[in-house]
């Protein structure tokens, strides 16, 4: 954001409209953050999705002991490995092929005759079934499944617990609810001193915010708030990957706000965040490079007290630091395996932006109808040809 399009610095008043919406968002963060209810995963619509099932031939098989070597034939002359989760055999009677294999044969019989001769005085009769088209994910399915035909499954817990109502422990509930809970008082913060909210009840269909943490110590890395009335690229997601690009020597955006450990934020914002969470680590930790640097500016100018550190006193962690003239990185990819919190499901453009920062987990609170990428439009969490994939929760209200 450069600094032509930063909102103006003097404090709006407070309209009947802004209390309302700052009274509806303080509700909300109660509700939030008051909850024990587990977070819901939005997952793949296939582990929901009813048994969908497929034609296909069986041969009843006139001696049982014919039946293995059957199996091995029919293996080798009519692979089926669009259906290699189910069981060939049942009983007597075997699977020999979906019934669009025929084309314009006119019957099984004359196909096991061209395709597998041997076999042909096998079967004392045939007949058409439904089977399971998709393999079974989760228990559940498979019991279903199984109902229908045999089948092969490999129990597998982490999908299994995806699907039960219990995926995040109580602690880590409490932990995500308090972060969701930074996200709506950034918005009030916003509604307060730049009177982004003229609508009453459009302040969570008009806006978003955005949270980086670091699971590993719980720190706020960065945030960011919507700027898209100042550019249409400036979405709360763009803007955060970018103040986290800059922590690591990147970013493209200029601005006014730039500082060490949390760039492209306003002091006064910082300083209600620290006042407000003070229970939170907020802005990245200096590296140990970066305080002997500061140590050693600070005493060429008499300063015995040593350097100053981040926003909590804390000296130590990993953060991205400029070796001299090489401007050599430490620490990881943009937002590698890092949590994001956002008030609303981010569009397409904010959600690819957050696969290639290589994210590792995205909560948010509110549906996007028209444009959410995550749930309400598209699953792009669930696309399997891109080449990172992160994890979605919401359910927080």
């Amino acid at each position: 954001m450069s600094s032509e399009l930063e909102p103006p610095e003097k404090k709006p008043k407070l309209t009947g409209n802004n209390d309302l919406c700052i009274e509806t968002i303080d509700k909300c963060i109660e509700n939030i953050t008051s909850s024990e209810k587990n977070l819901q995963p939005i997952i793949n619509d296939e582990f929901h999705m009813p048994i969908q099932l497929v034609k296909v031939y069986v041969g009843h098989i006139r001696s049982a002991k014919d039946i293995s070597r059957t199996i091995l034939i029919l293996n080798e002359r009519i692979p089926l490995k669009e259906l290699s989760h189910l069981k060939r055999v049942r009983c007597q009677c075997i699977i020999l092929c979906p019934t669009t294999f025929l084309h314009n044969m006119s019957s099984i019989q004359e196909y096991i005759e061209i395709h597998a001769l041997e076999l042909k005085d096998v079967f004392d009769y045939f007949k058409e079934i439904n089977v399971p088209l998709l393999p079974p994910k989760i228990v559940s399915q498979y019991n279903e499944t199984k109902k229908v035909w045999p089948c092969n499954f490999h129990p597998n817990t982490y999908f299994e617990k995806l699907v039960s109502d219990h995926f995040f422990s109580s602690y880590d509930v409490k932990l995500h609810r308090q972060f969701m809970g930074v996200v709506f008082e950034i918005a009030k913060w916003y509604v307060m001193h730049k009177g982004t909210s003229s609508v009453v009840g459009g302040i969570f269909e008009n806006v978003n915010v955005t949270v980086v943490v670091n699971p590993i110590n719980n720190r706020i890395v960065t945030i960011a708030y919507d700027y898209r009335h100042n550019h249409p690229m400036q979405h709360s997601a763009m803007l955060a990957i970018d103040n986290v690009a800059k922590t690591q020597n990147g970013g493209v955006w200029s601005t006014d706000y730039d500082n060490n450990l949390l760039p492209g934020l306003e002091q006064e914002l910082i300083d209600y965040l620290k006042e407000k969470f003070s229970h939170f680590g907020i802005g990245m930790k200096k590296s140990k490079t970066d305080v002997q640097e500061e140590k050693s500016v600070n005493d060429l100018h008499g300063e015995g007290c040593g350097a100053k550190t981040d926003l909590h006193g804390e000296d130590c962690g990993h953060k991205t630091v400029v070796h001299g003239e090489t401007k050599e990185k430490d620490g990881p990819y943009l937002c590698t395996g890092y949590y994001i919190y956002m008030l609303r499901e981010p569009c397409v453009m904010c959600a690819m932006g957050l696969v290639h920062a290589r994210a590792k987990r995205i909560f948010y609170c509110f549906n996007n109808s028209d444009t959410g990428a995550l749930n309400s439009v598209v699953k792009l969490q669930t696309v399997a040809s891109l080449n990172h994939h992160f994890e979605v929760f919401s359910g927080f209200l």
